[in-house]
């Protein structure tokens, strides 16, 4: 091991010198390369969630789910008071009244991703109301 340019044995044993950082694929080599596939790969929309209407319901899906994953940790941390925590609240209820009108507006005929959009939204629904109501005190 060397401090300050001064080589120390470790346990009695000197170390051998670590082969160069260039010796393996970087994190830049493999990026490019992974990059590169993804671009010849043409069932990749190179525009996830532009103008499609489900990868936006999607996408907003994802949002809520981060916030209500927030939300959860911060019931478990036992710093956060409730106080500080009603404005994580009131953003998922906004969040969900617009996830609802997307999904209105989308009336996608795919039951299944209906399913969805309504198990989300009540599940967001439910916390909202239970932070309300004080089951958490």
């Amino acid at each position: 091991m060397t401090i300050y340019g001064i080589d120390i044995p470790v346990n009695g044993v000197r170390q051998a010198p670590s082969p160069s950082r260039g010796t393996t694929a970087g994190f830049e080599d493999i990026f490019s390369r992974e990059l590169a596939a993804l671009q010849k790969n043409p069932d990749m929309p190179s525009d996830a969630g532009g103008s499609d209407p489900k990868a936006q319901m999607l996408s907003r899906g994802d949002g809520l789910l981060t916030l209500l994953e927030t939300y959860a940790a911060d019931l478990e941390n036992p710093g956060k008071s409730l106080k500080q925590m009603a404005p994580l609240v009131d953003v998922i209820e906004q969040e969900v009244d617009r996830f609802e009108k997307s999904a209105e507006a989308g009336g996608s005929g795919d039951e299944a991703f209906m399913a969805w959009v309504n198990e989300l939204s009540l599940t967001a629904r439910v916390a909202a109301v239970k932070f309300h109501r004080g089951d958490f005190l």
